[in-house]
């Protein structure tokens, strides 16, 4: 019985992580809606806190989102944050959120972002898009959001 008792330990010690990820990325920022007609036609960052400056980038030429959810964020509690990658000559381009983290000293929320493209010989469509993502971000007074991975250096938005 204390066989069956140290091998059922053993089992289970086995079953369970030894590390726990941290979930706390979450509270930071999410991942509302990404698309590759955007509209938006230059690399960057555009930063919404009303409903005119979304109606704005919402009425674009090009624009291919889900408009529905990113008018139904509640923009008092919760900004929106456009990350595109600019236009690309070919379908295969996308940018997505990586992590979130607040940077001390200066409470700087920063957004890693992760870039995809095409692989080299790979069949794409032979469109001009212009990928972006849209993330919600906690309306909280951010002194400035920096946002890596999409340009050779970190896009800044001073709040």
């Amino acid at each position: 019985m204390l066989a069956l008792s140290a091998v059922y330990a053993l089992l289970a010690g086995c079953a369970y992580p030894d590390t726990v990820q941290d979930k706390s990325d979450a509270l930071w920022a999410r991942q509302i809606t990404q698309s590759a007609h955007c509209g938006l036609t230059g690399p960057g960052v555009a930063y919404v806190q009303t409903v005119e400056r979304l109606q704005q980038l919402l009425g674009l030429p090009a624009q291919n989102m889900a408009v529905q959810q990113l008018r139904q964020v509640d923009l008092a509690k919760e900004h929106l944050l456009f990350v595109t990658l600019g236009e690309k000559p070919t379908g295969g381009y996308s940018v997505s959120l990586a992590s979130s983290s607040i940077e001390n000293p200066g409470n700087i929320l920063r957004l890693a972002m992760t870039v995809r493209a095409p692989a080299p010989e790979t069949m794409v469509s032979q469109v001009i898009t212009s990928p972006c993502v849209v993330l919600g971000v906690p309306a909280a007074g951010w002194p400035e959001i920096r946002v890596s991975g999409v340009r050779d250096q970190d896009l800044v938005v001073k709040l």
